[in-house]
């Protein structure tokens, strides 16, 4: 014969299941928060790199120009003048997996008139929402 005491302890009552199914529903939404956050800096880290690797790129391609020893501020004037003032690169918009990278050169004058200059690259492009 079964006493009441054998069936208590045989199973788990309905209050204890709906504890335990909110309980592990709460870590799931929370473990689900953070591999979605996790996700979101992976994707906005690897933009970042593609800016970065747009700006080396453009820097290294317009060296030639802008290098102390062939700076003539008779024949760069209206492509790179050292005005300090930003201007559209040559090639001032790149595509990477639907993302339009814009990129702005600056040119800045060294503190005499045959020294060096400062090149600044700056690249923007719009953060996708999600």
């Amino acid at each position: 014969m079964i006493s009441k005491d054998d069936m208590r302890t045989r199973g788990f009552t309905l209050v204890e299941v709906m504890v335990a199914a909110i309980i592990l529903a709460l870590l799931a939404a929370g473990l689900f928060s953070v591999f979605a956050s996790a996700r979101n800096l992976v994707s906005r880290s690897k933009r970042r790199l593609v800016a970065t690797e747009i700006a080396k790129a453009e820097i290294e391609k317009n060296k030639q120009h802008i290098r102390a020893d062939r700076w003539d501020n008779v024949s760069y004037p209206a492509v790179y003048p050292a005005n300090g003032v930003w201007r559209s690169c040559a090639s001032a918009a790149y595509t990477y997996q639907g993302i339009t990278y814009n990129v702005d050169c600056r040119v800045d004058p060294g503190p005499t008139a045959d020294s060096y200059r400062k090149v600044t690259v700056r690249v923007r492009w719009n953060e996708p929402t999600i």
